[in-house]
């Protein structure tokens, strides 16, 4: 890892580009946030939901610590916001109600994957209702869990940094 790091940096061009968070809420030990990533005048924004286990649709293990799955919510905060409330929404459906969306599992940054289809699929666990976000491969699942009271905090984070940012 300590090899790489000078490759890295002396790189032409940051490989890592700027980004600027939003808001971010802490779940299991893990980091979810809303972020922008500007490219001059075009704005991007992300929703980071960290790393996602290795499984089925019962069990997962986390084995990767460092993959982690962002999600593109559009090119203006009320697009972010519309997107995350359609994911808020959700858990409130029937348990097994699922949509698709495209994600990129990537190490650090969006911009060093590929997108791919995600799965976001309501579920109940004891008393909370739950959005689960994986990604299908090969016979094998990884997937996060996010509560929607942890999605309605990011919705809430996301329409106070509109109000502070109307133009973005």
């Amino acid at each position: 890892m300590l090899a790489v790091i000078p490759l890295v940096s002396f790189a032409q061009g940051s490989l890592l580009k700027p980004f600027y968070e939003i808001v971010s809420v802490e779940v299991n030990d893990v980091r979810i946030s809303v972020f922008d990533m500007p490219e001059e005048d075009l704005h991007q924004y992300y929703i980071n939901l960290g790393t996602l286990g290795f499984g089925d649709d019962f069990i997962q293990v986390h084995l990767d610590p460092v993959s982690e799955l962002f999600i593109p919510l559009g090119n203006t905060a009320a697009d972010a916001q519309a997107k995350l409330e359609e994911f808020a929404e959700l858990p409130k459906s029937p348990e097994g109600t699922e949509i698709q969306t495209e994600g990129i599992l990537a190490i650090a940054n969006p911009t060093m994957g590929e997108t791919e289809p995600v799965y976001v699929t309501s579920r109940k666990f004891l008393f909370d209702r739950i959005a689960e976000f994986s990604v299908r491969r090969d016979g094998y699942v990884r997937a996060t869990h996010i509560s929607r009271s942890n999605l309605r905090s990011l919705i809430s984070g996301v329409k106070f940094y509109r109000k502070l940012f109307p133009d973005n």
